[in-house]
């Protein structure tokens, strides 16, 4: 039998809409597309901790996420995991897939064999496993899978891969008496192992890095603050000036690890999990409508924040293409370049695949089997041209 799913707009009324979260996402795609620009234009050093982005991404989604569910529970007095599953589709394979399928079809030219892209990496990336994938590479292969065209898709494989886990974990929660509670017991073991895990290890490991068990505890600590601001919400905006004084420090904390921290040691044994309290700290802020808020609402920066997803995408392609050898500039002018091709392409895939098809309303069994045609025909063309 086939759900009727209604459209994104109407599942997601009830969370209430908060345009500083999407200030924040476009801080930490700054970094990011900083961090890579100057790798790859010759300013090696320059932003070297602009990766850490990538884990502000992961407490924000596991903040956002559990709100979602648990809010779901407290209109419904249930979740919908039909609705669920259909909204994370709706909402990351349409671009997601447009990308790869991309990036294949140029690779597959002749004169793009430079673009080293391998039919294992396609795959992964279309199936959401890129980070497994790198970690089965081992040491070896880590550097050639992360510059190859879609590496950056590990951190997406992880989202999604604990996107299951914890719909499937809250879902469980629901059906007790205190499910707050109970998303919190789980969220807190969550975070515990992944610090013994970042700890126990007796050396480097790719999986310190792309782990989805290392890393899930920065998703996980976006989980216990959704919780806490669901039972103390009123709290949160009382504290509103003690709330901005720790979110500024917050962003001020971002701003100088995002230049600095580089791939430091201690991040890897237990530094992601310290700083998603931080994230979540500016997050709280964000969420208590103080100066943070309004800074982070403003309008330019909060559409940045829109296109963050579709510019994580695109933007490691881009910057591959547009290489010193290619384009007869580096330095800083490079960046620029890189940054702003990344921007209006991201701006294209968000407006033409990205919206268009999260608004689109089907039951969840069209929904499933168009996806899985998708990833299919994605596959299919991967092994057909790709070696």
């Amino acid at each position: 039998m086939s759900v009727q799913v209604p459209a994104v707009a109407e599942t997601e009324r009830t969370l209430a809409y908060e345009p500083g979260l999407d200030g924040l996402r476009a801080v930490s795609i700054l970094g990011v597309l900083l961090f890579h620009g100057a790798a790859t234009s010759g300013l090696d050093g320059w932003f070297r901790g602009g990766n850490l982005g990538v884990s502000v991404f992961f407490t924000l989604s596991g903040f956002l996420i559990t709100s979602l569910l648990l809010t779901e529970h407290e209109g419904r007095g249930s979740i919908d995991m039909a609705r669920f599953w259909t909204r994370r589709i709706r909402r990351l394979a349409p671009a997601s897939l447009s990308v790869v399928v991309a990036v294949t079809v140029v690779s597959a030219l002749p004169s793009w064999s430079w673009f080293d892209l391998r039919r294992a990496d396609a795959l992964a990336a279309t199936w959401s496993v890129t980070n497994w994938h790198v970690i089965a590479g081992g040491d070896d292969r880590l550097l050639q899978t992360i510059v190859g065209p879609l590496g950056p898709t590990w951190s997406l494989a992880v989202e999604e891969q604990f996107y299951v886990l914890l719909a499937i974990g809250v879902w469980a929660a629901a059906r007790r008496r205190s499910p707050e509670r109970s998303v919190a017991a789980g969220a807190s073991a969550v975070v515990a192992v992944s610090l013994v895990l970042a700890n126990t290890a007796s050396s480097w490991s790719p999986r310190l890095e792309f782990g989805t068990d290392v890393r899930a505890g920065e998703l996980a600590v976006g989980c216990l603050l959704a919780v806490v601001v669901r039972r103390r919400r009123a709290a949160l905006v009382a504290r509103a000036r003690t709330l901005d004084l720790v979110g500024t420090l917050g962003l001020a904390a971002m701003a100088v690890l995002f230049a600095t921290a580089g791939t430091a040691p201690w991040l890897l044994r237990g530094g992601h999990v310290a700083l998603a309290f931080v994230w979540a700290a500016v997050i709280a802020a964000v969420l208590a409508h103080g100066r943070v808020a309004g800074v982070l609402s403003w309008v330019p920066i909060v559409r940045v924040g829109r296109w963050s997803y579709a510019a994580y995408l695109v933007h490691w392609p881009v910057f591959l293409v547009l290489s010193p050898d290619r384009t007869g500039v580096d330095g800083v002018p490079l960046v620029a370049l890189k940054i702003a091709v990344a921007t209006v392409l991201a701006v294209a895939l968000h407006q033409l695949v990205e919206q268009p098809l999260r608004r689109w309303q089907a039951p969840l069994s069209t929904t499933m089997i168009t996806w899985l045609a998708a990833s299919g025909a994605a596959s299919v063309l991967a092994l057909v041209v790709l070696r």
